[in-house]
């Protein structure tokens, strides 16, 4: 638990802002961003609850949908105060859903007409994690990476919004004495994971740093610290997760995680075909 803020702040360094900058649809792109992390968490929050799941493991669920996987559902884990229990199922519907839908994302909206750069914007705005946005955008084309990067990397930086927004309204809750909840505040790691970034884009962290007998940019040596720090974390969470709880509650995480990635795809299809 005290790894994972570090990790996020370590991760931020890795976020290249260039490519969004330079692209020249940064306004359309931003508000389809905005129209798909809008329908993932209204969503996950319906059906969450039709599924039986609190409105705390279905923030998690909008958030890994929403945002970007498994660090979108750290970050936000201590914003609603999500159960250790909730956040291992969270992230092991995520991951198996990203798996699924770097399979079936191409031939499925490919039978729609949505094919090249348009099937790259597609997965930039709906696959879960970076790695599996790209090679889903792979998939439709080497002229649809650039749009499935860019739009992917959108998305990453709505992180601290999105963080931001749950830490104000559930600030304000008061339904049911929810003190948690009214204590609920930015948390200081998302402050520092938008400095880091902010850092890589100044060409503040670009300084090459010979460890052994490989050479990297500073900002890589600490990309390459927070993804091995998280990816302990994960496995902890792994640990720690009760495999009863997970054959009993499992099935309606994902249920409810699939029906939001899929409502999520629907409604930007026709919207990437009238505007990209």
């Amino acid at each position: 638990k005290q790894a994972i803020p570090i990790a996020i702040v370590l991760l931020g360094f890795g976020l290249d802002l260039q490519p969004l900058l330079e692209s020249g649809q940064l306004g359309i792109s931003f508000v389809l961003v905005v129209v798909g992390m809008l329908t993932a968490f209204g969503a996950s929050m319906l059906f969450g609850r039709l599924c039986g799941l609190g409105p705390r493991a279905s923030m998690l669920l909008g958030a890994g949908t929403a945002v970007c996987g498994n660090s979108a559902i750290m970050a936000v884990a201590p914003t609603v105060d999500a159960t250790d229990e909730d956040v291992g199922l969270a992230i092991g519907v995520i991951n198996l859903l990203g798996v699924l839908m770097v399979l079936a994302l191409p031939p499925v909206v490919g039978a729609f007409g949505i094919t090249g750069t348009d099937g790259g914007a597609l997965a930039g705005l709906t696959v879960h994690a970076v790695p599996q946005a790209i090679a889903t955008g792979e998939a439709f084309g080497p002229d649809a990476i650039s749009m499935a990067t860019v739009l992917k990397l959108l998305r990453v930086v709505m992180l601290a919004p999105v963080v931001f927004i749950l830490a104000f309204v559930l600030r304000r809750v008061r339904q049911g004495g929810d003190v948690q909840a009214r204590r609920a505040s930015l948390p200081w790691f998302v402050v520092l994971f938008v400095l880091a970034a902010g850092m890589r884009a100044l060409g503040w962290v670009d300084a090459p740093l010979k460890v052994a007998a490989e050479s990297r940019a500073v900002w890589g040596w600490l990309q390459i610290a927070g993804t091995f720090i998280l990816s302990i974390a994960l496995a902890a969470i792994g640990i720690g997760l009760d495999v009863k709880t997970l054959i009993r509650v499992g099935p309606r995480f994902l249920v409810a995680g699939t029906l939001a990635v899929t409502a999520m795809v629907a409604a930007l299809v026709p919207l990437v075909h009238w505007f990209l």
